[in-house]
């Protein structure tokens, strides 16, 4: 006699939901249908009743690691639908923002993954890395999570001189 058995969304030791459909046969699993990402917050439609600029701080919070990634694809969204074109420094200080929050996040997730395997020495030194990225963050947007920084038409700081030389000196030694 098979059994459907459903699993999840779930969080064993990842940091992001999934969603299992086990097929069973008594104790002996026979198939299994994995849904991985399987979670609604309900983000879509909690969107339908603010702005679009509401909307901004809404999809930031999707994650608070990679919110620099899901705001640059919403902004960039909203500006074709209203065709607005970013001036080109704010293009470039969005991709400084979107590479130093892919920094932070393959630093974090190499730590993670080094400390569940046991490696605490690559974990302390991926969150030493880490920090560095989070503090040319705070600099860059006056945030070290979330960030705030993508503005439809823009960003919503420009950068100094001294952030300037703090991202070369940051990147010399990372290299």
């Amino acid at each position: 006699m098979r059994i459907v058995v459903p699993f999840g969304p779930h969080h064993p030791a990842l940091h992001e939901p999934e969603h299992f459909t086990f097929e069973v046969e008594g104790e002996i699993v026979v198939g299994v249908k994995p849904r991985i990402g399987y979670v609604h917050r309900g983000i879509e439609k909690l969107a339908e009743s603010k702005t679009w600029v509401q909307n901004l701080y809404l999809v930031e919070r999707i994650c608070g690691i990679c919110n620099v990634s899901h705001t640059l694809c919403y902004v960039e969204a909203v500006e074709d639908l209203l065709g607005i074109e970013p001036p080109r420094r704010a293009r470039y200080l969005r991709l400084v923002a979107h590479e130093l929050n892919r920094l932070h996040s393959h630093l974090l997730w190499l730590g993670v993954l080094a400390e569940l395997m046991g490696f605490r020495t690559i974990f302390m030194y991926a969150w030493r890395d880490r920090e560095l990225v989070m503090d040319l963050m705070e600099e860059l947007t006056g945030n070290r999570l979330l960030s705030a920084y993508n503005k439809i038409g823009g960003v919503s700081r420009d950068v100094s001189d001294a952030f300037v030389g703090s991202l070369l000196r940051a990147l010399d030694y990372l290299d």
